[in-house]
């Protein structure tokens, strides 16, 4: 008996029909809100390029209740994707274990304030609802085959097959075999 380990990184768009009854403002509204101040605010100072949402932090012209209504936002958007992600994977792999979630909307822009649609670029990346999870996934193997890339695509497939109809947008952005170990005892 084999047991493969597989290391994904999947980026995951959380549907509002998931979410409901959960959220005030929605994640859309709230990427619209903080898109708008922060577009303002990079432009009025002439910065270039827009800032990661932390960065607001320290600014007191920037609205705090709006920077803790997107983060409150972000960790049900987050807990949802990784409950949904566990009882959805849990019949496929042997152990489904979770690296970290991160909501993408706090990391920085890959926009420019000077690009043609910079605001609707920045509205997406400033809504709360897309997760990146890394995962850890075991599945255990009867057959001799060394092959982790065999493993490595099974669990590519699964993951698009068992979450597909789930979430909006289902990436895996990186996957990789990580380690091969005989159980047999």
């Amino acid at each position: 008996m084999q047991i493969d380990q597989i290391s994904l990184i999947l980026r995951l768009t959380v549907p509002e029909e998931l979410l409901q009854g959960q959220l005030d403002p929605s994640p859309a509204r709230a990427g619209q809100e903080l898109a708008s101040v922060i577009d303002k605010y990079s432009r009025e100072h002439k910065l270039g390029y827009y800032p990661a949402i932390e960065f607001f932090r320290q600014v007191p012209e920037i609205d705090q209740d709006l920077i803790e209504k997107a983060e409150q936002i972000a960790w049900t958007v987050s807990k949802v994707a990784r409950e949904e992600v566990q009882s959805r994977l849990r019949p496929v792999f042997s152990s489904v274990k979770f690296q970290s979630v991160q909501t993408e909307a706090f990391a920085l822009p890959p926009v420019r304030p000077n690009h043609p649609s910079s605001l609707e670029q920045l509205v997406n990346h400033y809504t709360p609802d897309t997760v990146r999870l890394e995962l850890l996934v075991s599945m255990l193997r009867k057959d001799n085959d060394q092959r982790g890339d065999a493993a490595e695509t099974y669990a590519r497939k699964m993951i698009y097959r068992w979450l597909r109809g789930i979430f909006e947008n289902v990436d895996v952005t990186a996957s990789a075999s990580v380690v091969e170990q005989d159980s047999t005892g």
